[in-house]
Parts: structure tokens; C-alpha cells; sequence
């Protein structure tokens, strides 16, 4: 539960440090891709905290590529 803490007062620190800026340049996209990958990286390290295996990142790409590839072909 401490790993758990200690994680969210780090992201939270990294979210007040790049925020404001963005927000005062009014860059809507970027803040958008930002909590986005924050989302990513925040549940990605809860999950080594409380020692949850997931699948390969490889398998995840692939599944969400295959339609790509579909379209545009080899």
C-alpha cells in the first residue's frame, strides 16, 4: 500500500510540474496526450506494485495494429 502512495505523490508531482506550462500556452492537444500517457504510465506502475503480471506489450500492439495492417497490406 506504501509502493501504491508513494506512486501516486510522484505522478502528482510530475502533473503540477508540466501542466500549468501547457495550460498557459493553451495546448489542448498535448495536455490531452499527456494524461494519457500519465493514465499508461500510472497503471502500468500500480500493477509492478502489487505484483500483477500482465501480457507482453508486443501482444497488445499487435491486436491494436492488425486493422491497420489490414488496410494498408504488407
Amino acid at each position: 500500500m506504501l509502493n501504491a502512495l508513494g506512486i501516486t505523490i510522484i505522478f502528482l508531482i510530475i502533473i503540477f510540474m508540466e501542466v500549468p506550462g501547457l495550460i498557459k500556452k493553451k495546448k489542448t492537444k498535448e495536455i490531452v496526450v499527456f494524461f494519457i500517457l500519465i493514465a499508461i504510465g500510472y497503471t502500468l506502475n500500480l500493477f509492478v506494485a502489487f505484483n500483477i503480471t500482465i501480457t507482453s506489450t508486443n501482444k497488445i500492439i499487435e491486436i491494436l495494429l492488425k486493422p491497420v495492417e489490414k488496410i494498408w497490406g504488407r
